[in-house]
């Protein structure tokens, strides 16, 4: 595991101070944009960690698991006064781990799978220092329509979800027409939970 590219410093619009420079260690746009809602500025470290976590891990174990091997391989790029960010996001469903999909086909069975059900959207948080690793979880209901198979064939060709676990991202079409009902936070179902983040991030900020 290691480094894979550094990018430039990305700057708020109304910045907060905090006693620690972030790094975020992950390459998503939408984590990115979302820590930067926030009201943060941080860099991106982009580095490389297993996600093929224990087949007997539970949902919540399997993404605190994932989020912390992304911090083991972010830890030694900190400096003394850094504190990285990382973070996974897992779907699950009857007790069964959706991943991201390989190719259209596969899109499709995970879509039609999760058609018209109730799943889980699990994220697992941690915020780590070239010290100490700390992790948080957050679980998401998300209530799903019956996907007609012409709006599943429409969603695949024209989104390409094949980066996104459970070949969806709620903030895209998909989202807006067969997504009813969201318990809990939603930013957590995007990719970063935002206020478990904030809240962890509270004692970091200068007075």
């Amino acid at each position: 595991m290691g480094s894979s590219g550094r990018s430039n410093m990305v700057k708020s619009t109304k910045p907060l101070q905090l006693n620690r420079s972030l790094v975020l260690g992950s390459k998503s746009p939408r984590r990115a944009q979302l820590l930067s809602d926030l009201g943060f500025d941080f860099r991106i470290e982009v580095t490389d960690a297993d996600e093929n976590a224990p087949e007997n891990l539970n949902g919540e174990e399997t993404a605190v698991w994932i989020s912390e091997q992304k911090a083991k391989a972010l830890q030694p790029l900190l400096a003394d006064d850094e504190l990285g960010i990382t973070s996974d996001t897992e779907v699950w469903l009857d007790n069964r781990r959706f991943g991201k999909a390989a190719d259209a086909n596969k899109a499709r069975k995970m879509l039609q799978a999760l058609s018209g059900k109730t799943h889980q959207v699990i994220t697992g948080l941690s915020l780590v220092t070239r010290t100490k690793i700390t992790s948080y979880c957050s679980v998401v209901q998300v209530h799903f329509d019956v996907l007609p198979s012409w709006a599943i064939e429409h969603y695949v060709s024209t989104f390409k979800p094949f980066d996104k676990a459970g070949a969806y991202g709620i903030q895209e079409w998909i989202g807006q027409t067969y997504i009813h009902k969201v318990e809990g936070e939603y930013n957590a179902v995007v990719g970063l939970p935002t206020s478990t983040l904030f809240k962890a991030l509270e004692p970091y900020l200068k007075a």
